[in-house]
């Protein structure tokens, strides 16, 4: 599916995402115009903290972007089951054997397929509901929410790492009664007793700053790290639910396998693509297909595995 195809609209931009865009905003301008530039000012260590903050930056929010306004995996129109078993494994309800119908949306579900009740539609390989970018992530968008929260989580550990040793040097200054330079023009401050009064601005921008980055790069470490998990076992975050159900329901943990965990190195070019140089980069178009996996029992019908 090409983007402009995809665009569901200015429409996904509500109130938590423009606050989130503000975010984005307020840290960036702290980091480079209260922290890098008047400190490094523009020397080979300030131009490259601010390349590569830059660059993660744009990364991230491009990504985060194209996760906001974008379609997360629509179900064909008028698509039907393989009622011969001709297309590998088919999902159907647990009472009857029946292919899986969304009553809601009035359709056939593909495989790994779920209803959103947020935005009342049907999505491809669903994995969540986002309320930070008030949309599904889902088959088209998951690599490109995979590569957001790489980048995003090093724009806000270099944000923290800046703003914390910019703070460790702005102390020593004090102590040693010297000249500091602040805000966006570098204007020279000399650190003496009562000089407070002229830093007191970026002083307390620079404190709203950590204290919003420092829990946020903590929360999306983690949420790297269980999607990086789930990347590595080819699970979505309701799959994974449905396992752990599965698993308490079944008298031995063995009843229960994954049918399309075929391995961490597979798994990762089935979900990031067959190119391994273009796995980190921010993606051009939605991902393709999404009513079809390879399954751990194809591979066995091939003699794969």
């Amino acid at each position: 599916p090409t983007v402009m195809g995809a665009f569901l609209g200015f429409k996904k931009f509500n109130l938590i995402v423009i606050l989130a865009l503000l975010t984005y905003a307020f840290l960036y301008g702290v980091d480079v115009f209260c922290v890098i530039v008047p400190w490094l000012s523009y020397s080979v260590p300030g131009v490259t903290n601010i390349g590569i903050l830059t660059f993660t930056t744009g990364v991230s929010l491009y990504c985060y972007i194209f996760c906001v306004v974008l379609d997360p995996g629509s179900v064909p129109a008028g698509w039907q089951p393989d009622q011969e078993g001709n297309l590998g494994v088919q999902e159907v309800k647990k009472k009857g054997g029946a292919p899986r119908f969304c009553q809601k949306c009035q359709q056939f579900k593909p495989p790994r397929s779920h209803h959103c009740r947020v935005c009342q539609r049907c999505v491809l390989r669903m994995d969540h509901h986002c309320p930070y970018t008030n949309n599904c992530i889902g088959h088209a968008n998951y690599r490109t929410f995979l590569v957001f929260l790489i980048y995003i989580c090093a724009a806000l550990v270099h944000t923290c790492g800046l703003i914390a040793a910019h703070t460790v040097h702005t102390l020593q200054t004090s102590q040693q009664q010297r000249v500091i330079r602040t805000g966006p023009h570098g204007k020279p401050v000399h650190m003496e007793e009562g000089s407070i009064k002229h830093i007191w601005l970026w002083a307390l921008l620079q404190t709203i700053a950590f204290a919003i980055a420092l829990p946020l790069s903590v929360g999306l470490l983690f949420l790297l790290g269980w999607h990086i998990n789930l990347t590595l076992t080819n699970k979505t975050t309701i799959e994974y639910q449905e396992g752990v159900t599965a698993l308490i329901m079944a008298k031995t943990a063995d009843e229960y396998t994954h049918p399309y965990d075929l391995g961490a190195y597979q798994n990762l070019h089935e979900i990031l693509g067959d190119n391994v140089a273009t796995w980190m980069l921010p993606p051009c178009m939605l991902t393709p297909g999404g009513t079809r996996y390879p399954t751990v029992w194809d591979e066995r019908a091939l003699g794969i595995s």
